[in-house]
């Protein structure tokens, strides 16, 4: 499939991705990427998710599910659930959010669930060695971690069922407290612009947002805004963050 195309189709059908050069700074858009429920690691349910987005005057969401491979048993029955919310104040999408699991750029999924997203979302949670060990986080050496995490999500761009890069940089920043060089940030939003991926701001991830979608901006990339809430009070963050921001700035 040609992914130029899926992503420009889904720009215009789901309302949850921008192209940022078009993301007027004075109206924040009322979307959320990034939702995690009781399916997975999340406290609340789909609906209470849901009803807190409707709270928050979200306009789309994206449940990005943590999934792997083995998740096949639940994930038909997590999509159903997402799709049974009502439409008309707020619309509900299916996502999954898999791990990079490979120096290579491999995801862990599967087609049965990816066909059954809306979005795939892949993310770096865990760092992997020269040798394709995973890196416990007390093994892992803080100064070698922006290399890695910015190796394993270079080679995830090329993955073609990829449609979202979750929290660049997220595990350097948050886990080892690792500032990436702004370089090594515009090489992952240049390579997502030019090879039609969705680049997620993350609200718990980047504390640096208005930097990063001054970039994104600059690459032309297509974006989307993520709030990685597990709990109904983080639902919308991301929007409510930028949002106090920009009063700011």
């Amino acid at each position: 499939m040609d992914r130029k195309l899926t992503i420009s189709a889904l720009q215009e059908e789901s309302g949850l991705i921008f192209e940022a050069r078009s993301v007027n700074t004075s109206v924040v858009p009322a979307v959320d990427c990034h939702l995690h429920t009781s399916w997975t690691d999340g406290e609340s349910s789909a609906e209470e998710m849901y009803m807190a987005a409707v709270r928050s005057e979200m306009g789309v969401i994206l449940f990005s599910e943590h999934s792997r491979k083995t998740s096949i048993d639940w994930f038909d029955d997590f999509a159903r659930d997402v799709r049974s919310l009502p439409a008309d104040t707020c619309k509900a999408l299916v996502g999954t959010e898999v791990k990079v699991e490979t120096r290579s750029g491999d995801i862990d999924t599967t087609d049965e669930i990816s066909n059954n997203c809306d979005f795939v979302m892949a993310s770096v949670h865990r760092l992997i060695d020269n040798s394709g060990n995973t890196l416990q986080f007390a093994e892992t050496d803080p100064s070698k971690a922006v290399e890695i995490e910015y190796d394993m999500t270079m080679a995830a761009l090329e993955n073609p069922k990829v449609n979202i890069i979750g929290h660049t940089f997220g595990m350097s920043f948050r886990r080892f407290k690792q500032n990436p060089a702004p370089k090594k940030i515009k090489d992952v939003i240049k390579k997502a612009a030019n090879n039609n991926v969705v680049f997620e701001l993350n609200s718990h991830y980047h504390e640096n947002f208005l930097e990063i979608l001054s970039w994104c901006k600059e690459y032309n990339a297509v974006i989307s805004f993520g709030s990685n809430a597990h709990t109904v009070d983080k639902v919308g963050e991301m929007t409510r963050s930028l949002q106090r921001a920009m009063s700011h700035a």
